[in-house]
C-alpha cells in the first residue's frame, strides 16, 4: 500500500510548470551588461598585445648587450674593461704559508686575445713596449703604454699587442685596467705560459686565463712582484716588501719570498725551503733578486739568485728548493729599471748557467767591467769564461746551446747594453758587436733594455727607448737584428 504523502510529491514533481514572466526591462539590462563585459575583454586583450610588442622591441637590445660582453670584434676597445672593486686574495700574508683564491672577479672581456687567429683589432698608436714574452715558435706579446695620456680608451693607457709571426706584425690584445709602474701601483712586465694563461706584473699582479680577453687583479697583501717566470705548467714569482716610489717600484726592498702557482689554479703558495724567505743583502745594502727557469715540469729546474749572493735551485713542481751555492761569483746589487739586478745578470741554456758580473759603478765614457762566469753543474761550482766588452752598461743577458759546423758544442751568449747588443759564440771567450744603439733613440735612452733567445736561431730584444715603437728580431743566431714596428708613432 502506498504512502499518501509520497503520492502528493510524485504528483507535484510530474506537474507541468509555467515560468514566471520577468519584470519589465530585464532583457535590456542583460544585453547592456554583456556588451560592457565584451568591451572590457577587448581592451585587456589590446593591452596584452602592446606588452608583447614592447618586449619584442626590447629583446634586440638585451641580446646586443650580451654579445658586447663576450668575445669578438664588437667588444670594447683594446685597452678597456672595468676594474674589480677589490683584488681577490691569492697569496699569503707575509707571515702565512699561502691561501687559495676566492671567487673570481674578472675584468670585463674585451674579446681581444692572444689565442690562435688573433683579435682582428688594431694596435693603438704610439705603442711603447716595455716587456716581451713568447709562447711557442711564433706567438708572443708585448706590454706597454700606448696612445696619449688623457686620450686613451680608458683613463689608463696600458696596452698589449700580440704576434703570430714572431714579431713581423702585431694585433691588439686586451690589457689590465691599470697604469704604468708607480710605487705600489701599475704593471710594466708580461709573461705568458700558454696562449691562454698569462700574468702582468711589476709591481701589481694580474692574471688572464683567456689569452688576455679578460684580466683579474690578484691580492698580494702589500707586497710587490719584482720578477715572474713561467715554465712547464707553472708560474713562479718573487714577492717583495719594497718602499720605492715612482717607476723605481723595486727599490728599497727589504724582504723577498718565492711563490708558485699552477696554471689555471689561481692559487699562490710559498715554495718550501730557504726560498720562502731569502737572505738579505749584506749590511742592508741595495737589494734585488733574479729568477730563472729552464725545461719542463718533470725535468725542469729553477734557479734563484738571492740578494746575499746565495744561489738556490729546485724542481718546477712546487716542491722545496735548496741551496746550490752559498756564494755565487757576484751579488745581484741594486735593481735596474725593470726590477732586475744590475750587478749580476743570470741566464741559462740546456747545458749550463751563465753569470755576467758587472762593476758596481761605471767609469767615464759609458764603460763598465764585465766578467763572465759559467757553471755546468747547476751552480755548485763556477769557472771564469772571459770578459765581455767594457763599452756600455749591461742590462740583460741571454744564452743558447749551439753546435758548431764541426760538431763541437759551443755556447751562445748575447749581452744587451746601452751601447748595443754584443754576441759571443764560444761561451764568452770572444765577443763582437751585432747591433749598435738604435737610430733615433732619445738622450739617456740609448741601447737595449732586454734581450732573450727562444731557440738557437731566434731571439728578441727591446730598445731602451720604448718611444721607438719597435721590437728587434734575430733569426740567424743573434748575428743580425731587424727592427719591426709594433704600431704607428
Amino acid at each position: 500500500m502506498s504512502d499518501p504523502q509520497d503520492d502528493r510529491i510524485d504528483t507535484w514533481l510530474n506537474a507541468e510548470v509555467e515560468p514566471l514572466t520577468p519584470p519589465p526591462g530585464t532583457f535590456e539590462r542583460i544585453r547592456h551588461r554583456a556588451h560592457r563585459r565584451k568591451t572590457r575583454r577587448a581592451m585587456v586583450s589590446a593591452a596584452g598585445v602592446v606588452v608583447v610588442i614592447a618586449a619584442a622591441a626590447a629583446a634586440p637590445g638585451i641580446t646586443s648587450a650580451l654579445l658586447h660582453r663576450g668575445s669578438g670584434p664588437s667588444g670594447p676597445p683594446v685597452a678597456a674593461g672595468q676594474s674589480p672593486a677589490t683584488p681577490r686574495p691569492t697569496a699569503a700574508s707575509p707571515g702565512g704559508a699561502g691561501v687559495s683564491a676566492q671567487s673570481s672577479r674578472p675584468v670585463a672581456a674585451a674579446g681581444s686575445s692572444l689565442l690562435p687567429g688573433g683579435s682582428g683589432n688594431p694596435v693603438p698608436q704610439n705603442f711603447q713596449p716595455t716587456s716581451v714574452t713568447f709562447v711557442g715558435p711564433n706567438t708572443g706579446a708585448v706590454i706597454g703604454q700606448a696612445g696619449t695620456p688623457g686620450h686613451c680608451a680608458t683613463k689608463y693607457c696600458t696596452s698589449l699587442a700580440g704576434t703570430s709571426d714572431y714579431g713581423r706584425s702585431w694585433f691588439g690584445v686586451s690589457a689590465p685596467l691599470t697604469g704604468p709602474p708607480d710605487g705600489a701601483q701599475g704593471v710594466g712586465q708580461l709573461r705568458f705560459l700558454t696562449t691562454s694563461d698569462g700574468w702582468a706584473f711589476g709591481p701589481q699582479l694580474w692574471v688572464t686565463h683567456t689569452g688576455g680577453a679578460s684580466w683579474t687583479r690578484e691580492q698580494t697583501y702589500g707586497m710587490r712582484v719584482t720578477d715572474l717566470e713561467t715554465a712547464g705548467d707553472r708560474a713562479f714569482a718573487l714577492f717583495a716588501t719594497c718602499q720605492g716610489g715612482g717607476a723605481a717600484y723595486a727599490a728599497g726592498c727589504t724582504g723577498f719570498s718565492l711563490y708558485t702557482s699552477l696554471a689555471g689554479s689561481d692559487q699562490w703558495r710559498r715554495v718550501p725551503g730557504p726560498s720562502a724567505r731569502l737572505p738579505a743583502a749584506p749590511a742592508g745594502g741595495p737589494a734585488s733578486a733574479s729568477l730563472l727557469l729552464t725545461g719542463g715540469p718533470s725535468s725542469g729546474q729553477g734557479y734563484l739568485l738571492a740578494p746575499s749572493g746565495e744561489l738556490l735551485t729546485g724542481p718546477l713542481t712546487g716542491a722545496a728548493w735548496t741551496v746550490a751555492s752559498s756564494q755565487a761569483p757576484c751579488r745581484p746589487g741594486p735593481p735596474g729599471p725593470s726590477g732586475q739586478p744590475s750587478g749580476a745578470l743570470l741566464a741559462a741554456d740546456s747545458a749550463r748557467l751563465v753569470l755576467v758580473c758587472t762593476s758596481a759603478t761605471s767609469v767615464a765614457g759609458d764603460s763598465q767591467a764585465k766578467q763572465v762566469a759559467v757553471s755546468s753543474d747547476g751552480g755548485a761550482s763556477w769557472s771564469a769564461a772571459g770578459n765581455a766588452p767594457g763599452t756600455g752598461i749591461a742590462t740583460s743577458v741571454a744564452a743558447a746551446q749551439t753546435t758548431s759546423p764541426a760538431g763541437a758544442p759551443g755556447g751562445l751568449i748575447v749581452l744587451a747594453t746601452d751601447a748595443g747588443i754584443y754576441v759571443s759564440g764560444n761561451g764568452g771567450g770572444s765577443w763582437s758587436l751585432a747591433r749598435g744603439s738604435p737610430a733615433g733613440a732619445a738622450a739617456g735612452q740609448r741601447g737595449f733594455s732586454y734581450v732573450g733567445m727562444t731557440s738557437q736561431l731566434h731571439g728578441v730584444a727591446l730598445a731602451a727607448d720604448p718611444g721607438l715603437h719597435e721590437v728587434f728580431i734575430t733569426t740567424d743566431g743573434a748575428r743580425t737584428w731587424q727592427p719591426y714596428p709594433v704600431s704607428a708613432p
